[in-house]
């Protein structure tokens, strides 16, 4: 049997770069990677079926996105690899509306939210006017509890009834959020939003622009003067409940000085870099999380 240390599963083109460097820095440190891609799928399957191959450890970032990819994750829940990101624990992770009264049980400040069910459940004619969109302020925000497809089944400036009729009505099988729209404050020049990462147990934060999606570190002086208490403790409490290796989580503090979670928990973090792309993460920041996955594998090795 031949066995490695960590699993690369992906099929995303733009993942390629992210993909080397992890090969790169796990090569240079003693731990060894195998690639799992769309045209090799079925031979890493025969392989794993017949213990000619082995892994310590998995990252999937494919069978979310490739029928083709999920013969080697259910193998994987068989054969107790470790998947970084247990798909189990991802499904419960995702769900906005399952997420909404725990996030507010732990205290997470969130914007005021109204969880509706599936339109396949409650029919269109469901009495959407009972909720009392008059209390929301225009435009509010419509969301999926689920899928996020890009951005495209999200209605950043909905104003009536009829707008979240669409958008149930786009994705029938999902439940939908009605939630306040939030306004960031300005900080350093900047928007005050955030997109902040979970690494393994390390958190890291960083400018975020919601207009735009660039990032952009933030600096020693503006660290020591953005009090992320509140931020941090967040994360603990997200990473607590859902109990995922790595995620992202949005945050903003609007012009009262409160602390809203925006976006509740990503799974599959955009590893694009910053020196390539104009939305992409610092390129320090993508080095930070392979090293810190690095130290995951490393615990995580079968003798």
């Amino acid at each position: 049997m031949k066995k490695y240390n960590l699993a690369i599963a992906y099929k995303w083109i733009y993942d390629t770069d992210f993909v080397s460097l992890i090969e790169n820095i796990f090569h240079k440190n003693g731990l060894s990677t195998y690639i799992i891609h769309k045209n090799n799928t079925k031979e890493v399957y025969g392989l794993l079926k017949s213990n000619e191959l082995f892994f310590d450890v998995i990252l999937d970032r494919g069978s979310d996105e490739d029928e083709d990819f999920e013969p080697i994750a259910q193998l994987t829940k068989e054969l107790q690899i470790k998947v970084i990101n247990d798909y189990h624990l991802t499904d419960l992770a995702l769900d906005k509306s399952v997420l909404q009264p725990k996030l507010e049980k732990e205290n997470i400040l969130v914007p005021k939210t109204i969880v509706l069910p599936p339109l396949d459940e409650e029919p269109d004619d469901f009495e959407i006017d009972k909720i009392s969109l008059k209390s929301f302020t225009k435009p509010f925000i419509i969301k999926p509890g689920y899928y996020s497809g890009g951005g495209e089944s999200i209605n950043l400036n909905a104003f009536t009834i009829e707008d979240v009729k669409k958008q149930r009505a786009f994705l029938n099988d999902d439940t939908f959020l009605i939630q306040e729209k939030i306004y960031p404050k300005q900080i350093f020049g900047r928007r005050a939003w955030f997109r902040c990462f979970w690494f393994f147990g390390k958190i890291v934060h960083t400018f975020w622009d919601d207009t735009t999606h660039e990032y952009t570190e933030i600096s020693g002086y503006e660290k020591d003067n953005i009090d992320f208490t509140f931020i941090g403790e967040s994360m603990k409490k997200l990473a607590g409940i859902s109990k995922l290796d790595y995620f992202s989580s949005e945050f903003a503090i609007n012009k009262n000085d409160e602390i809203y979670l925006i976006d509740y928990i990503n799974d599959q973090c955009d590893m694009r870099f910053k020196s390539k792309h104009f939305d992409g993460v610092p390129d320090r920041i993508v080095e930070e999380f392979i090293f810190a996955m690095f130290e995951f594998v490393k615990k995580n090795i079968k003798n």
